[in-house]
């Protein structure tokens, strides 16, 4: 069971989000429920809590056949990325922090109190689902692995660090950030969409120097149940749109890249609303992802002499960005 059905189960899904996070924060003074929550989040006992766990093929096939075939990857924390892209694509591929929550799970079952610092995430996460909810309910946002293999990243099972954590951290966290998108989206077929600056900046790094780019206008709905409600006003209209783009971003060509741009912003409909952004067309490779995070954490250029070697990708990435 993801987090989502572990929180709908429970019914804190018909909460607000700061309902639901004061409501996640109360949850350890009943120990049996917090373990309850942790165990349906965590998959257990089907999956063990020790260990790393690790999306399997089996998984990864049952995310495919859950989308449609014009897809998008987005930050389950960028409001921004989930609201515009619920018109633009026929599916978002949502990444979720608590996939692997065995680690929570373990300690609640054999530290003496419960840690502040895991319910507090657990918190903050909750409150973020609730908020993409409309897209969660309608399955038009689908949950996946926030998850690098380990060749990716020198810091398997890593977390988010603090905000006060050292800067280092925070920009080694924010180029993770940016090549998980561009893993998944590598691995399902889709596009990234982002509009956090720090994470722009790490894809800007991720997409190379000879990426190429084209502007467009594009609706920004308000709220997420508003994107919800816009995209079934108009789906009829919507599927022709994500069919005849998927046709023109599936072989990822540049020639192809202008057209794509202007069918996407064909469906921008509220002039006051329309927003300038960029559609990116990368290099088929990224620097070594795990030493790229180290150079990071080192304090260095990650773009220094001399260059890291590339690791190949499936395909061209292919990323929605909002002008800066």
């Amino acid at each position: 069971m993801s987090g989502w059905g572990a929180m709908s189960s429970r019914g804190f899904a018909d909460l607000s989000p700061p309902e639901a996070r004061h409501a996640i924060l109360e949850l350890p003074t009943n120990r049996a429920d917090y373990v309850g929550m942790l165990k349906d989040m965590g998959d257990y006992p089907r999956r063990s809590p020790i260990g790393q766990r690790i999306p399997d093929e089996h998984e990864v096939d049952a995310l495919n056949k859950a989308a449609g075939r014009w897809r998008v990857v987005v930050l389950l924390d960028d409001a921004r990325a989930l609201t515009t892209a619920a018109t633009l694509f026929s599916h978002e591929f949502v990444l979720d922090p608590m996939y692997d929550s065995g680690a929570m799970l373990y300690a609640a079952w054999h530290d003496p109190l419960i840690r502040d610092e895991h319910s507090r995430r657990l918190a903050e996460q909750a409150g973020m689902l609730v908020r993409a909810a409309p897209l969660l309910n309608a399955t038009t946002a689908i949950l996946a692995p926030d998850h690098l293999p380990g060749s990716w990243t020198p810091r398997p099972g890593w977390r988010k660090p603090r905000s006060t954590d050292n800067h280092r951290q925070l920009a080694a966290w924010t180029m993770r950030s940016g090549l998980v998108l561009l893993y998944w989206a590598d691995r399902l077929n889709a596009l990234v969409c982002a509009t956090q600056p720090e994470v722009i900046a790490a894809l800007d790094v991720l997409l190379g120097e000879r990426v190429g780019s084209c502007t467009l206008e594009v609706d920004e709905p308000v709220r997420i149940d508003e994107a919800q409600a816009l995209r079934e006003a108009a789906l009829g209209e919507l599927s022709a749109a994500w069919s005849t783009a998927h046709g023109l971003a599936r072989r990822r060509a540049r020639v192809h890249l202008d057209h794509l741009a202007e069918t996407l912003g064909g469906m921008a409909r509220e002039e006051p609303r329309r927003r300038a952004w960029r559609l990116s067309l990368g290099a088929p490779s990224v620097p070594e992802p795990s030493l790229l995070i180290r150079r990071i954490l080192n304090g260095e250029d990650p773009e220094r002499d001399p260059p890291l070697t590339r690791r190949k990708l499936r395909r061209r990435p292919m990323a929605l960005l909002p002008l800066q």
